[in-house]
Order: structure tokens, then C-alpha cells, then sequence
């Protein structure tokens, strides 16, 4: 990153804050019509990999891209930092941490999908195969869903980008860099996404409450994303 004028920094991280959540927005789209995502996942583990044997080599590829879309943050958090910093506002290290951390663990989580269930699928439908290793292969499967997909994507990943929204918000509001409504707007993300780790927490401990705003927050989110980065690039100096 070699930008140091405050509006060229401020254009190209609100570049990249529009562009991520139109990106990731494809193949997430292209999950939920050909593969039946989310919902598919509350299905029994034989009744998914069915489904993603079924998508063939063109499911693998989506969600390959999905993947590479959630490895994509690494830039906005990257730019957003510089273009704060630019700007004479305050940012701290561990904000960008948190963004860069995000995006890897989310990345990581998504890939087990195109380079790990591929194989899983094949030998758990396999009814050639030896019964203990179509057995072994579902339980794989399930302990890799809840490692990779629960713990590593969603709670960690998740948490990490709730801290990194929090820094965002606060760093609007106290250097003037949009309007306020963009701050407040970000602080209220925040606690729908810690509100939703309790889905992740019913997984391992039944009956835990449940208050299902996940999808709300990662809506909401990726409307605020967007509309900071659309004003960031239309209004290149200071608000």
C-alpha cells in the first residue's frame, strides 16, 4: 500500500469496501439456488454431501469463490486502515488485525468445502465402500463442519469482524470522515452479530437460547459496507 494522499486513500478503500459485499454476493447467491444454502446444513450429513456430490464440479467452483471472495476483506481492512490513518483519524493495530484475521478464517472455514468435502462426499456415497470408512467419512464431515465452518468461520470470524466494524464506527465518528449516521449505524451492528454467536452455542449445548438475527446483522452489514464505501468514493474530502 503505497497511497498517502487522504482522498486518493479515502477512493480506494471505499472502492473496496463497495466492491467486497457485490462480489461475495454472487457466489452466495449462486449457493442458495443451486446448492440450497443455508438451509441444507440443518439436513442430515448424508442428505448434504448427496446434494454436493449432485452440484457436481460447477458447485465446487462457487464455492471456491466464495471462499477466495471471504480472503478479499484482507484488502478492504488494509485500505480502510490507510485511508483512516490518511485522514488524520485514529486507528488502531488491532483493528487491522481483526479485519485481516477475519478474512482468513472465514477463507479457511469456506475451503474445506471445495478441496476436502469433494472427497468425503465421494467415499460416505460410495456404496462400494467398506461401511467403517463411509461411517469414518460422515463423522469427518460433521467434526469439520463444526470446526471449520462453526468455530473458525463463523464464531471466530464473526467476533473478529464485529471488532473490526466497532473500530470503523468509532473512527467516523470521532474524525468526522462520513456523517454520524454512518458511525451510529456501525455500532449497531455490533451487538446483533455478538447476539447471533448464541446459533453457534446451541450447536454444543441444547436448549441454549436462541435469538436468530445472523442473517439480519450480515445484511445490515453489507448495506452499511457498501454505502460507506459509495460515499467515500463520491465525497473525497473531509465530511
Amino acid at each position: 500500500m503505497t497511497t498517502t494522499h487522504p482522498a486518493a486513500a479515502r477512493r480506494l478503500a471505499g472502492a473496496a469496501m463497495a466492491l467486497f459485499p457485490l462480489a461475495a454476493t454472487v457466489p452466495y447467491v449462486l449457493l442458495i439456488d443451486r446448492f440450497g444454502y443455508d438451509d441444507i446444513l440443518r439436513e442430515p450429513p448424508l442428505v448434504v454431501l448427496k446434494a454436493f456430490r449432485d452440484g457436481g464440479p460447477e458447485l465446487v467452483l462457487i464455492w471456491l469463490a466464495f471462499a477466495l471472495c471471504a480472503a478479499g476483506f484482507l484488502w478492504v481492512a488494509g485500505w480502510t486502515a490507510e485511508a483512516v490513518r490518511a485522514q488524520g483519524g485514529r486507528w488502531p493495530l488491532w483493528a487491522t488485525l481483526a479485519g485481516a484475521g477475519s478474512a482468513l478464517v472465514q477463507a479457511v472455514g469456506l475451503l474445506r468445502w471445495p478441496f476436502v468435502v469433494p472427497g468425503l462426499a465421494a467415499t460416505a456415497l460410495d456404496p462400494l465402500a467398506d461401511p467403517a470408512a463411509r461411517s469414518a467419512a460422515v463423522v469427518v464431515f460433521e467434526a469439520l463442519n463444526e470446526f471449520g465452518g462453526v468455530a473458525l468461520g463463523e464464531h471466530l470470524g464473526q467476533t473478529l469482524l464485529a471488532a473490526w466494524t466497532l473500530a470503523l464506527a468509532v473512527a467516523v465518528l470521532r474524525g468526522r470522515l462520513a456523517p454520524a449516521i454512518f458511525g451510529w449505524a456501525g455500532l449497531a451492528l455490533v451487538p446483533l452479530w455478538i447476539l447471533g454467536q448464541s446459533e453457534l452455542l446451541a450447536t454444543v449445548i441444547p436448549g441454549f437460547p436462541v435469538v436468530e438475527v445472523t442473517p439480519l446483522a450480515f445484511v445490515g452489514w453489507q448495506v452499511w459496507l457498501l454505502a460507506l464505501g459509495v460515499w467515500w468514493m463520491a465525497r473525497p474530502q473531509r465530511a
